[in-house]
């Protein structure tokens, strides 16, 4: 059940990829134009001319993204004692890098690894755990976890601290193995590293496990609209599909977690 649901939100994922849903939409539009009355030709490529200029406009974006991202806040004191800091995994680029040049690539979500480093100077003594294996359908070299391994080595100088969770696939993934791998630890609270856009879904989805977690988001992509460019396709789209994304897995967790 678990691959059917993994396999099944990478097909639905990728049709709700805005540019993806979007030039479906406009190839069916042409292709079918001719068999439209005057009237509603108009009306539909009207509606399509709408659409791309709507994703487009960063104003918009940004403002959705940035209630999102301020839906869970960092702590503005961090406790004296924790369990530790749990990282989850999506920072790390594909293993095929790796694979070809041997060296650890990050990505955009790169914050949730050197945010990770701060926090290990802040907590000397607390283990760290890093959560994933990876989240694509055709996983190539090496694991995000053992990545991560390879990203402390080199950054921090050990591996000491460092606990890896390499089987989770998804946000519930983490949580589920995660919970497995260390609810019988500590008492204490557990830190959950995350990118902001991603912590109102991953912390409630921790939330249902029997760890403890403070949220600690990292990674913000959003800005204030008056200090955004008005325009700009890619952009729009790159903060339409984290929205997306959110919403529709936040939804779909809390639908099949009330059966």
């Amino acid at each position: 059940m678990a691959d059917l649901y993994f396999w099944a939100s990478k097909l639905v994922g990728f049709f709700l990829e805005p540019l993806h849903a979007l030039g479906l939409m406009t190839g069916l539009t042409l292709v079918t134009l001719s068999r439209w009355r005057p009237r509603a030709r108009r009306s539909g490529v009207l509606c399509l001319l709408v659409s791309w200029v709507l994703l487009g406009a960063l104003p918009l974006w940004h403002t959705l993204l940035g209630t999102l991202e301020q839906q869970k806040v960092r702590p503005t004191t961090l406790p004296d004692q924790i369990a530790g800091i749990i990282v989850l995994g999506g920072a790390l680029d594909s293993g095929g890098i790796h694979q070809q040049h041997g060296v650890v690539a990050l990505n955009s979500a790169a914050e949730r690894m050197t945010e990770a480093l701060t926090l290990m100077r802040i907590y000397p003594n607390v283990p760290v755990v890093f959560s994933g294996y990876s989240g694509e359908l055709r996983p190539r070299g090496a694991s995000e976890a053992h990545l991560a391994l390879q990203f402390f080595d080199e950054t921090w100088g050990s591996t000491d601290r460092i606990i890896l969770e390499d089987q989770s696939r998804n946000t519930v993934e983490n949580a589920r193995y995660t919970e497995a791998l260390i609810a019988d630890l500590s008492p204490h609270p557990w830190l959950l590293v995350t990118s902001a856009f991603h912590m109102p879904r991953a912390h409630a989805i921790f939330s249902d496990t029997r760890l403890t977690t403070i949220p600690y988001p990292v990674d913000y992509r959003s800005m204030h609209p008056s200090d955004s460019r008005w325009f700009n396709l890619l952009d729009g789209a790159t903060l339409a599909t984290l929205l997306i994304h959110e919403w529709v897995g936040l939804t779909v967790y809390r639908v099949f977690q009330s059966d």
